[in-house]
C-alpha cells in the first residue's frame, strides 16, 4: 500500500491486492458500481480486479480492487489467527 490510501477499521484485504493512490475501487455489491478512491470502507471485503480502460492503442485491463462484501462472522474466524499475531507482535 501507498502513503495516502485509507483503509477503514476492520477491512479485509485479499491476497495480491494492491492500493495506490491511483488505484480504482470499486464497490461491485449493488446494482451499479460505486468508485471509491484512496479509501476502503470500514469491514468492507475485498479482492483484486480489472477492469477495461481505452487507449489510443486499443482496450487493455487495468487492475484495480472490488469490493465483494461486507465483513461476516464466518471472515471474522478466519482471521483470527491474524489478529492475535498482531496483538502479541509475532512475526511470522
Amino acid at each position: 500500500m501507498v502513503e495516502g490510501v485509507r483503509v477503514g477499521k476492520e477491512a479485509v484485504l485479499g491476497a495480491n491486492v494492491v492500493l495506490t493512490q491511483s488505484t480504482k475501487i470499486i464497490d461491485v455489491t449493488g446494482p451499479e458500481p460505486v468508485e471509491h478512491k484512496m479509501y476502503v470502507p470500514e469491514r468492507s471485503v475485498v479482492i483484486p480486479g480489472s477492469y477495461t480502460k481505452k487507449f489510443p492503442a486499443g482496450e487493455f485491463q487495468v487492475p484495480c480492487a472490488l469490493i465483494i462484501g461486507q465483513r461476516k462472522e464466518s471472515t471474522n474466524l478466519k482471521t483470527s489467527l491474524n489478529d492475535a499475531l498482531r496483538e502479541y507482535n509475532v512475526a511470522v
